[in-house]
């Protein structure tokens, strides 16, 4: 490829666009169009220099000038820059998902058989929606300035819980944690569990009692798929140990399956959620 001619997608790249953005504005503006395997230059497009290159790997696809990017169509769009839920996620050290599944809970966004769907108030919101071009699933990008919202921002503080500080005496001396869906906590790390199931729109209870004996109690049960979920905490006494191991026997007896969430999964809660959950069959969003 000649060294002053860039693809849609590393056009977008350098210029921090992001890609289904870069393509919908070039449709909206009448430089290319969709056909069925992809997209063509309209006349338009070729008169602002796009053209065609031809690679074993991607076949044709279309090519622009470097310099494009000083094009007043892309100071325009630096002025109404669209983030992706992993890009407004990451300052929280919140996963894409995680951001989609607070969008559900404002009522934004909802799950559809082809990928995600805006509200009218997501809409309004300024979420416009995208289809990817490989899995033809659809998308919302935002507003970068959605993250002045005050329920926006209440919500990604609430998904992280930052533990407390070492001279905080009254978050040291905290019992009881509440939950997104109301439901009260003994600790962080179950409130964070709890608020990970709740979002993911899986139906819990918290610390149920196991059909044998009611003395013996998950830390977590899934009704629709008889799953248990039982945190280790770091600083548990022996019989409480005693107590989980003999959970954990009684679980293998009624056929539950059971997941176990150690602290040092609390730091990556979703992708071993997400990961563990899916490999028991366990449907979520």
């Amino acid at each position: 490829m000649p060294s002053d001619k860039l693809s849609t997608s590393a056009l977008a790249k350098q210029g921090e666009i992001p890609v289904q953005q870069l393509f919908g504005v070039l449709k909206d503006y009448g430089w290319i169009r969709k056909i069925d395997d992809g997209w063509v230059l309209t006349s338009k497009g070729e008169f602002e220099g796009g053209s065609y290159q031809t690679s074993k790997r991607y076949g044709r696809y279309i090519v622009w000038p470097q310099n494009l990017l000083e094009h007043q169509l892309f100071k325009a769009m630096e002025s109404n820059k669209l983030l992706s839920a992993a890009a407004l996620g990451r300052a929280d050290g919140l996963t894409g998902r995680q951001l989609n599944r607070i969008f559900v809970e404002l009522g934004w966004l909802r799950p559809s058989s082809r990928g995600w769907e805006l509200t009218a108030a997501g809409i309004a919101r300024g979420g416009q929606l995208f289809e990817n071009q490989q899995s033809s699933l659809s998308y919302a990008l935002w507003p970068e300035d959605i993250r002045a919202n005050e329920a926006f921002s209440r919500l990604c503080k609430a998904c992280v819980l930052t533990p407390p500080k070492d001279d905080d005496l009254f978050a040291q001396t905290k019992t009881d944690w509440l939950a997104l869906d109301g439901t009260t906590c003994r600790s962080r790390e179950h409130c964070l569990i709890a608020q990970w199931l709740y979002l993911a729109g899986l139906r819990y209870s918290i610390h149920h009692p196991l059909p044998v004996s009611e003395l013996q109690c998950s830390d977590f049960y899934l009704p629709d798929s008889s799953v248990c979920l039982e945190f280790w905490g770091a600083n548990e006494h022996s019989d409480q140990i005693s107590a989980r191991m003999r959970r954990a026997e009684l679980c293998k007896e009624l056929k539950f399956p059971v997941l176990d969430i150690h602290p040092e999964d609390i730091l990556t809660l979703d992708d071993y959620l997400s990961r563990h959950l899916q490999q028991l069959g366990v449907e979520f969003y």
